[in-house]
């Protein structure tokens, strides 16, 4: 097989793949921080909160880049889903994983107030304040979306690569 023939059937198995009802959903959760470009559904930029120095725009970006590094990096791992013994293992990773993104966004909506007093408002060294500020913000933005993305992909590795009796790990 030519390497064009191996990358159309690449690219064959991957649309597949995406059309799934999970792999719908990681597509999905791979372009949802692009709608808060649109509309508000986590506040992204309100009035200089979360972010002070930090572009929304640039955050965004970072999260769909995150997203679909780790969109590519699963699906590239594919054919370790198919074996008996490590299914489970990813299905408690999906599990965690979806638990993880709901507490770091809860954070994120939680805390920008007391943490925008105590870094900002109230500090000494507001320049310094509004860089962790900026810098925490913008890690508990990313890793919601990740993890998220995270979970709907293993979720979806799951249901459309399904256990094989004799299946291995690639080499």
């Amino acid at each position: 097989m030519t390497s064009g023939q191996s990358f159309l059937q690449e690219l064959r198995e991957f649309l597949a793949f995406l059309r799934s009802l999970w792999g719908l959903l990681a597509g999905i959760t791979v372009l949802f921080p692009l709608s808060n470009l649109l509309i508000t559904v986590i506040p992204i930029d309100d009035g200089g909160n979360p972010f002070q120095n930090l572009s929304p725009r640039v955050v965004t970006a970072l999260t769909m880049v995150t997203c679909i590094f780790l969109t590519f990096a699963t699906f590239g791992r594919r054919h370790r889903f198919a074996v008996p013994a490590h299914r489970n293992r990813y299905a408690t990773i999906a599990r965690a994983s979806f638990v993880a993104a709901l507490a770091t966004l809860a954070v994120y909506l939680l805390s920008s107030d007391s943490l925008y007093r105590a870094l900002i408002t109230e500090s000494s060294d507001p320049d310094t304040g509004a860089a962790i500020y900026d810098g925490l913000f913008a890690a508990l933005y990313i890793a919601t979306f990740a993890l998220l993305t995270r979970a709907f992909l293993v979720l979806a590795m799951l249901e459309y690569f399904p256990e094989r009796e004799g299946a291995r790990p690639p080499d």
